[in-house]
């Protein structure tokens, strides 16, 4: 059945936790950015209060409407649930008011919000969207058995679940216990006309920040969280940083309010260490094709990923690219081939194979070419973005 009826357009809203800057934010984006505007309205709802930056910007560029929330799901006090309450009631008020065609919401707290929302409104006033959608983009190793059953009862009042990767799938499948015929994957896509080598870019980022040409500089781009595994990457670095002068370490990423912990950790660990002169962290920053330029190397030490959209960003400018042999890494990623890989929670392995590297860097050039090949050929964002627009238009 096709949702457009006598030429109006279809009435989309997306729904986000927040805006912070991490790939999921961008990745909205990306397919906001492409959808037909002949065809589609489209709204974006924010359950907690946006960051200011440039992913907000871009969708005050693209979208309709911003509407912004203030639920709170952290540490909740009597005082807390009632706020929640109270915005609960207006986000159906929201609804009611657009009855938007298709409902798309994206990650655990804010499609269990939104489902939620949409159930009351089914219940009370005998209304539900056309298509109510909802899309995993990690494998949600934190969630406990009683979350998993608030996922299967919810996934009866979804049309759709997307996942972006059949890793995400399988273990939403093993572990929440829906039907099969309920998932969809579709893979992330890249802008592959936005991230390509330049040796200029690379020259300008090392004069920027102080590194030479001589400096062999590994990179990680993404969020500040422990699902990241950054201090797998810094322990692994330290004793190499000790026995050769010229390795840099370079972290591009803030925390989220809730992770803050974690990148203390990380800084007392580098202050500790005496590493300040060695390793940086940088903030997020529009023009990243730049900072991967800068880079020799990328390192993705997550212990856990749904797809990893910085890595592949990286291998489109032919870095060179080491993975945690995770499984969704492992789905995506053929070792030795358009990448390389270690084993996860292990800075030890991680350690032998930037050393290895590091030495033998010439023998692993194939690798990083084979890697920005495979990335152009399979992760196009256009492929991405005409499966979405497909789901929107037809059930």
């Amino acid at each position: 059945m096709q949702i457009i009826e006598n030429n109006r357009k279809i009435k989309v809203l997306n729904v986000l936790t927040g805006i912070d800057d991490g790939g999921l934010e961008m990745l909205v984006l990306r397919i906001y950015n492409g959808l037909n505007k002949n065809l589609f309205d489209l709204d974006l709802c924010t359950l907690i209060p946006p960051k200011e930056g440039f992913i907000l910007d871009g969708f005050k560029r693209t979208v309709r409407n911003i509407y912004s929330f203030k639920f709170n799901n952290k540490d909740l006090n009597i005082k807390q649930t009632f706020n929640n309450f109270i915005e609960l009631i207006k986000l159906i008020k929201l609804i009611r008011k657009e009855k938007y065609d298709i409902v798309h919401s994206h990650e655990i707290y804010s499609s269990f919000v939104t489902r939620i929302t949409l159930l009351i409104i089914r219940i009370l006033f005998f209304w539900r969207p056309k298509k109510i959608y909802v899309t995993y983009h990690n494998v949600y190793y934190w969630l406990k058995p009683f979350h998993r059953k608030i996922n299967k009862f919810l996934s009866r009042f979804t049309d759709t679940i997307f996942c972006v990767s059949n890793s995400v799938m399988t273990d939403s499948i093993n572990k929440d216990k829906i039907k099969n015929n309920k998932y969809y994957v579709i893979y992330n896509g890249i802008n592959i006309e936005t991230f390509y080598p330049d040796r200029n870019l690379r020259n300008i980022e090392r004069n920027k920040y102080a590194f030479s040409e001589k400096d062999f500089i590994i990179g990680n781009v993404g969020v500040i969280s422990e699902r990241k595994g950054q201090m797998y990457l810094l322990k692994a670095f330290k004793p190499l940083s000790e026995k050769y002068d010229n390795l840099k370490l370079i972290f591009v990423g803030t925390p989220r309010i809730h992770e803050n912990k974690y990148c203390i950790e990380l800084l007392d660990y580098i202050n500790i260490n005496k590493l300040s002169e060695k390793v940086k962290i940088l903030d997020t920053k529009k023009d990243v094709n730049s900072i991967y330029n800068m880079f020799d190397l990328f390192v993705m030490s997550s212990i856990t990923e749904g797809f990893g959209l910085a890595a592949f960003e990286a291998m489109l400018t032919e870095r060179l690219c080491i993975f945690s042999d995770i499984p969704t890494f492992k789905e995506l990623i053929t070792d030795k081939k358009n990448g390389l890989f270690f084993e996860s929670k292990n800075h030890k392995s991680l350690q032998t194979l930037l050393e290895d590297v590091y030495i033998n860097f010439d023998k692993y050039i194939g690798i990083a070419k084979e890697g920005r090949k495979y990335v152009t050929e399979t992760f196009s964002v256009n492929k991405m973005i005409n499966e979405y627009e497909k789901k929107y238009i037809f059930s």
